[in-house]
């Protein structure tokens, strides 16, 4: 059962997609993710592609984010998140699409839209993180001085940039990665933005890295 970790809804019960076709995300590694971002959380405008139960983007919610956009193809997965962001009171401050990923982020381009915090989780082994990736890059979709995860299995390989977001590090946990992009010449700091030496240690990381 997926419980929220931490924040306002610290504790409720999220609901899970039904079949095998979405992995929920592992508490291990939503709480590794919000423990090394935890300085980027609040009010930050957070993009869940891929979003599967949508408990990133809840976790996120939870914490103090202003806002949250979730995508994701499958019909099942969006009720559920529908479901679930409902239950923990975050429906107002949550917009949920259901759509093709690849495609709905040149939408999100044309509104206007820039996101402080990224979340790319898909499916494993189809190539769709590095996709995904690209089109955030080219689209501009990270806003200056914002995170970017990627998830994907450690024997996944995931380019060390794209465009202007480059690795900063890796984390790995079990067969699970998570890949931490941010803009090109602000990964040291900079006016108006968080240096990356303010993103929190993971004390239960396996293999942190700086590319």
């Amino acid at each position: 059962m997926l419980r929220v970790i931490a924040g306002s809804a610290k504790g409720r019960r999220l609901h899970s997609v039904p079949g095998t076709t979405t992995r929920p995300a592992l508490a291990r590694v939503r709480a590794a993710v919000f423990n090394i971002a935890q300085p980027f959380v609040e009010d930050c405008r957070f993009l869940d592609l891929f979003a599967g139960t949508g408990a990133y983007s809840v976790e996120a919610l939870s914490r103090g984010a202003s806002h949250a956009t979730l995508v994701d193809l499958d019909p099942r997965a969006v009720a559920v998140i529908k479901r679930n962001l409902a239950m923990c009171g975050f429906t107002g401050k949550s917009t949920v699409i259901q759509g093709d990923v690849l495609r709905i982020v040149n939408r999100l381009r044309r509104e206007g839209s820039a996101y402080d915090f990224i979340m790319v989780a898909p499916p494993y082994f189809r190539h769709l993180g590095p996709k995904a990736m690209e089109k955030v890059a080219s689209l501009g979709l990270l806003a200056e001085g914002g995170l970017c995860f990627v998830q994907h299995d450690v024997k996944e390989k995931i380019p060390p940039e794209f465009g202007d977001l480059v690795l900063i590090r890796k984390y790995t946990y079990g067969t699970n990665a998570l890949s931490l992009y941010r803009h090109r010449g602000l990964c040291s700091g900079g006016a108006g933005t968080m240096a990356t030496d303010a993103l929190v240690t993971d004390p239960v990381v396996n293999r942190p890295w700086v590319e």
